[in-house]
């Protein structure tokens, strides 16, 4: 919708037609928060998307494709229509990973996170008259949903890995493990599901462990990933890479002419590293569509899409936690030199004003350049905000030096002190290690 509705602004004189499975679509990121207090049913999190293209001048058909012609420029939906194109845009999306090696995934009782509007209502329906409930899988989808129905009054365990690793140093992640921790959750850490277990009516009833122990419960949830939604261009014979996805270039052009692929089905290069990274975010999707949109008819952007940031918040009880760039952890794995910073302050000066928050937030930069390469922010609603300025810092290739002069509009009851103001201070730490190491 975003790539229709970028195109009808750019291209007024030219027709555009969306073809979409279903009419209506849910906020993919809003789908745990239907299973909580915050949202009263599945509807207050659904896109109208029928209203949305007819308010762009956009023609939305539900029509789902089956087939591209790319010699006769054509696509064929499951009805038999056949559409043409001048461009074509593949926004196919993802699908959750069905973890086969789990005995029993497929129980009455057991769950998956799709963004489809019709199996979440009937998730949501279910999921109300559960009372234990186990979530597998430990990324930002298992660790919101099993907030949500600890806020509902769930009894919830939590399986998986240490939470949002790949977006997250240990010291970071402890904050959230302490959250989870305090409101109740049980988090299992690093065992590994081998069974659901079922009762003599194949109802799920509880989850096995590979060393024996098992959790009871009413009902899992397996938020165990997604994966591109390519089996269409796989068998049109679409170049293909990494991770199951669609090829395409900086412009987002894949190897047949007049052809863009974007969102989770396209490959997707880290910002730093270069190599290919299986993020699937919405900020990555939006912007890879305004690109590809832009660049239709001839280069207008010759900055081009230059790889994911795997930029995101969230928010777990009253703290919110953002990621942008790569983790210490992961810089270091792909052996990148680099200097980093820790640092903690309150959000609201002074710290003893009302709804004051500690504030804590971690950069990382090139040793050799002081580059800023990653960022990791811990603290209240503010940092929602933060993690963008410090995505648009990494994405500008700025230095610790640069940011020693950053000029803040800062204020008692919004911000960090104008003397502490994290971004600043962690800067300026590094920038001081960066100094005394060049001049020894």
């Amino acid at each position: 919708m975003v790539a229709a509705g970028t195109a009808r602004q750019y291209y007024p004189e030219k027709s555009v037609t969306v073809l979409k499975k279903t009419k209506d679509s849910l906020v993919p990121c809003g789908i745990p928060y239907v299973f909580g207090p915050l949202l009263q049913s599945v509807e207050d999190d659904m896109i109208p998307c029928g209203e949305m293209a007819a308010k762009m001048g956009t023609t939305l058909i539900v029509e789902e494709v089956v087939d591209i012609d790319f010699e006769a420029k054509s696509v064929m939906g499951k009805s038999g229509e056949t559409y043409g194109y001048d461009k074509l845009i593949i926004a196919t999306g993802s699908v959750p990973k069905i973890p086969h090696q789990i005995e029993n995934h497929d129980a009455d009782g057991v769950f998956f996170v799709p963004k489809d509007p019709d199996y979440i209502r009937r998730m949501h329906e279910a999921v109300e008259k559960m009372k234990k409930i186990v979530v597998v899988g430990t990324g930002f989808i298992g660790i919101e949903i099993a907030n949500e129905l600890c806020d509902a009054g769930k009894d919830v365990a939590l399986v998986g890995s240490r939470l949002l690793k790949h977006s997250f140093d240990s010291e970071m992640s402890a904050f959230m493990e302490e959250i989870v921790k305090r409101k109740g959750i049980r988090h299992y850490l690093d065992r590994r599901t081998c069974k659901i277990e079922t009762d003599k009516n194949g109802r799920a009833v509880g989850v096995l462990f590979e060393d024996g122990e098992k959790v009871a419960c009413d009902g899992v949830i397996l938020a165990t990933g997604y994966r591109p939604n390519t089996e269409l261009a796989r068998r049109t014979g679409l170049s293909m890479r990494q991770f199951d996805t669609i090829y395409v270039d900086e412009y987002m052009r894949t190897t047949r002419p007049d052809v863009f692929a974007v969102g989770d089905c396209a490959e997707k290069r880290h910002f730093i590293t270069k190599r290919g990274i299986p993020v699937m975010l919405a900020s990555t999707a939006t912007a890879e569509a305004r690109i590809a949109v832009t660049n239709l008819y001839s280069i207008n952007l010759v900055k081009s899409f230059s790889g994911t940031i795997a930029i995101f918040s969230t928010v777990i009880g009253d703290t919110c936690f953002g990621s942008a760039g790569i983790t210490e952890e992961d810089a270091k794995k792909e052996k990148i030199s680099i200097l980093s910073s820790f640092v903690t302050v309150p959000d609201k000066h002074p710290a003893r004003l009302p709804g004051s928050h500690k504030q804590a937030l971690k950069l990382t930069a090139s040793r050799s350049t002081g580059q800023v390469i990653g960022a990791q922010v811990v603290g209240g609603i503010d940092i929602g905000e933060m993690i963008n300025m410090l995505g648009t810092i990494i994405e500008n290739r700025m230095t610790v030096f640069d940011l020693l002069g950053l000029q803040v509009a800062t204020h008692p009851l919004l911000t960090s002190a104008p003397t502490t103001y994290p971004i600043v201070v962690a800067a300026q730490n590094i920038a001081s290690r960066f100094i005394g190491e060049k001049g020894q």
